[in-house]
């Protein structure tokens, strides 16, 4: 081993109290670093699988220009809901499975009260395999839809509230918790066709939904394909199709095979696409977690130059010896450099090593978590390993770059006066 080097190592066990402080810092930065890091992966890939398997599914196929008019009126947008339109789709490589839907507007009223809702219609047995969790919503009680229903709906439950509705399975326990006028069962719903021919409809409440979102619980209703195609006259027509894929992992691959297959006729749209909502807090939540990190690293870095330039000041007078005696100022700037990276690359390797440890046993074990809205689920805290080497380098680099302002201030000393420094 190079002289400088040995005598860089033996000077960082010489002083081990400091080194262990520097180390300390090196190892807790890097460590929460990735810790967090990973407790938000998890966050993300469990906000993205719910919202995809409760409600939007991985992929959604419209008819071309759908997405830029979907806020006028979307029904315009139908198209055939054919076995072969099915099997076309699920025959690309990474579909699991598809089922279409009908999203509309319209009116809702238990006959002396009315609102505006959103309604959501699914094929029942296919949107259990799109959305697998789609039923973790339902309140305790509730009946979900099945494929035999006909004439039923699951209400959101703020708006069944609102209009003192409530399924024939928890009516006792809403009949305790409200006024004397009991819930009724049945709702009346209106709606317009795509050429404007108005139509309603009367069904049964089966079921009350919760949502994370205040807006879905006063307006959501859920309901058969069958029965919307009725009410607003497109029978063997849907205005979307949900897919599940195999991997989510694989999502834009699939995207673009499943476009290819379906021509310009059609639009694929990811799940990001269609809740830009969810898209921008996840992005907004990387940015901040990577402010987080960058502020733990420059503290690192102060933390390390600040004891590195304690360390000049202790030792002025071996400086000035090590001047005296004709070692070169290049020499002692290298010393003190190589200091900071030993104690830099053994503090980036045993927080590294913590970190990812910590990382992989909340993985194997899983951190409960649930909102109202949603099952009870597990998160899965994950880092991958191209980020676990960059943050292992960059921790290495601070070190370095926190030794380079000492190193400087050691190698420009005058030897008289540092022989003569108490």
């Amino acid at each position: 081993m190079n002289i400088l080097l040995q005598v860089a190592l033996r000077n960082v066990f010489r002083n081990r109290r400091r080194s262990l402080f520097t180390l300390s810092a090196i190892v807790v930065g890097l460590a929460v670093v990735l810790g967090i890091t990973g407790v938000s992966n998890g966050f993300y890939r469990f906000s993205i699988e719910n919202a995809v398997n409760v409600k939007i599914g991985a992929l959604q196929i419209h008819k071309a220009g759908f997405m830029s008019n979907v806020s006028a009126n979307p029904l315009t947008f139908n198209f055939d809901y054919t076995p072969g339109l099915l099997q076309r789709i699920e025959s690309v490589k990474g579909v699991k499975a598809a089922g279409g839907r009908i999203v509309f507007r319209g009116l809702v009223s238990n006959g002396r009260n009315q609102a505006l809702f959103f309604g959501n219609a699914v094929d029942v047995e296919r949107e259990q395999k799109v959305c697998p969790r789609w039923l973790g919503t339902l309140t305790d009680g509730s009946v979900a839809l099945s494929a035999s229903d006909t004439g039923q709906a699951m209400v959101g439950q703020e708006l069944a509230r609102s209009l003192n509705v409530a399924p024939k399975t928890v009516k006792v326990a809403v009949d305790e918790s409200r006024s004397a006028q009991p819930p009724g069962e049945f709702l009346n719903l209106s709606g317009a066709s795509p050429q404007g021919r108005q139509n309603a409809v009367d069904v049964q409440v089966k079921a009350t939904t919760r949502s994370l979102l205040p807006l879905e619980e006063k307006r959501s209703v859920t309901l058969p394909l069958s029965v919307a195609q009725s009410l607003l006259g497109l029978e063997g027509k849907v205005t979307e199709i949900a897919v599940a894929v195999a991997n989510l992992d694989d999502l834009d691959a699939v995207q673009e095979r499943l476009q290819k297959e379906l021509g310009s006729e059609f639009e694929v749209s990811t799940w990001s696409d269609v809740q830009p909502f969810l898209r921008d807090v996840i992005f907004r939540q990387r940015i901040m977690i990577a402010i987080v990190s960058v502020i733990l690293f420059i503290l690192v870095l102060f933390v390390i130059a600040n004891t590195m330039t304690m360390a000049v000041f202790e030792r002025t007078r071996e400086i000035g010896t090590m001047l005296s005696v004709g070692i070169k100022r290049e020499q002692i700037r290298r010393i003190f450099l190589a200091e900071s990276v030993f104690v830099g690359v053994a503090g980036a390797l045993i927080g590294a090593l913590l970190g990812l440890l910590a990382v992989i046993v909340l993985n194997r074990v899983g951190i409960p978590f649930g909102s109202e809205g949603f099952e009870e689920g597990m998160l899965y805290p994950f880092v991958e390993l191209k980020f676990v080497l960059v943050s292992f380098v960059v921790a290495i680099l601070c070190a370095a770059l926190a030794g380079i302002f000492p190193a400087l201030r050691a190698s420009s000393l005058n030897p008289v006066d540092a022989l003569r420094a108490s």
